[in-house]
């Protein structure tokens, strides 16, 4: 929706599917691991806000790069989209994995607590308003530098700041 390519009614419903496929990934996770659900939790050493913090930069970073290279008309038929987004979530995964818990997206965050009967359901909810946070952070630092004619997103080519 902040991209300008989906409806508010889409953007509900694209978000009930995503919690759902949280919630089934998680429960398939605990029957492929003999029914030890993984408990979404940060790292003992790790302070709240050290947590929170890595989850609003990661998320913030993953949804500027799909941004970037599944939206931008000027990525069009590329074929290092994945490889890109999949670096992005390596990165965070080893980087700030342990310290948060590695969500970087809401359906994970509340997915894995839902899964694993509500489990620390209040850090879960935290992770993922950070989660938006970022997002909604990307899709304005986006609007900036891919900005759209105002047509639901069709892209506009600008000058460079320095040429005015």
């Amino acid at each position: 929706m902040l991209r300008g390519s989906m409806s508010f009614a889409e953007m509900i419903g694209y978000w009930m599917f995503q919690v759902l496929g949280g919630v089934l990934g998680g429960f398939a996770g605990g029957i492929v691991s003999l029914d030890s659900f993984a408990v979404f939790d940060m790292a003992k050493e790790a302070t709240l806000f050290q947590a929170l913090l890595g989850e609003v930069i990661v998320a913030f970073v993953l949804c500027f790069v799909v941004l970037g290279v599944a939206t931008n008309p000027k990525a069009e038929d590329n074929h290092y989209y994945g490889l890109a987004i999949g670096l992005v979530i390596t990165g965070g995964a080893v980087a700030v994995g342990p310290v948060s818990g590695g969500a970087f997206n809401p359906a994970v965050a509340l997915g894995l607590s839902l899964s694993g009967g509500f489990s620390n359901l209040p850090y879960a909810l935290m992770v993922s308003g950070c989660n938006l946070l970022g997002g909604v952070a990307a899709a304005g630092c986006f609007r900036i530098v891919v900005p759209s004619s105002g047509d639901g997103g069709t892209f506009v080519e600008n000058m460079p700041l320095n040429a005015v």
